[in-house]
């Protein structure tokens, strides 16, 4: 839902010659002015949206206005890159996977443990650094859910869900090996994407590992 209003405000703002305030925003979208606001900091935080002065009719301060930023065409480019990584889908999520084994090797280190570390603790770490947002967590009868959102793969996912199923089976696997060579033996990672049919939210399933069972992770994103 946070997504989906994210991308009316961009496409609001896109339509507009001028900088818009809040409280334009809000009236256009019918969103209360500060949940008009907190989007729009949010949007401001991920560099999509800029803030400038508006100037006020008559006395008073100026008020603040919020425009697109300005960025070079290159969301074509990244789509004919990713296809060059290989000349099938498996493999460039192969290319995919090592590329994420990379991405979380460089933001975590070997954990020396007596005991097996818990799975959702190491995978909830390294997401968290890769600019995942953790939402819920739900645990029973030894399988986890993990619930994440902001996912730093939507763009890549949009063109080539391969690739972004590999990277992420790439970041897990090496979390899980990072967090105990014994880890990732023991569970079985899959990643859906989101249920609610935006693209915000992905899901995070680690069961047991069965004897005989499949590959570590297999993740269907769209």
């Amino acid at each position: 839902m946070a997504t989906k209003q994210r991308e009316k405000i961009i496409a609001l703002l896109a339509e507009s010659d001028e900088p818009m305030v809040a409280g334009e925003i809000s009236t256009r979208l019918d969103l209360h002015v500060t949940t008009a606001r907190f989007h729009l900091a949010k949007l401001v935080d991920e560099g999509r949206v800029e803030t400038t002065t508006v100037p006020t009719l008559g006395v008073g301060r100026p008020s603040v206005g919020y425009q697109l930023v300005h960025q070079a065409p290159t969301g074509a480019l990244l789509g004919h890159l990713l296809g060059q990584l290989g000349s099938t889908r498996a493999a460039r999520e192969r290319a995919g996977a090592e590329a994420g084994r990379l991405w979380a090797e460089q933001h975590s280190s070997p954990v020396i443990a007596a005991d097996l570390p818990d799975p959702v603790t190491v995978a909830s770490e390294i997401l968290g650094k890769l600019g995942f947002q953790v939402s819920n967590i739900v645990s029973a009868f030894g399988s986890h859910e993990v619930r994440l959102c902001s996912c730093p793969l939507q763009d890549i996912a949009r063109t080539h869900p391969e690739v972004a199923r590999g990277v992420a089976r790439g970041v897990i696997e090496q979390a899980l090996a990072a967090g105990s060579p014994a880890l990732s033996s023991q569970y079985a990672v899959s990643v859906s994407p989101d249920p609610s049919g935006g693209d915000c939210e992905i899901v995070l399933r680690l069961a047991p590992l069965r004897r005989g069972a499949g590959p570590l992770a297999e993740i269907p994103f769209r």
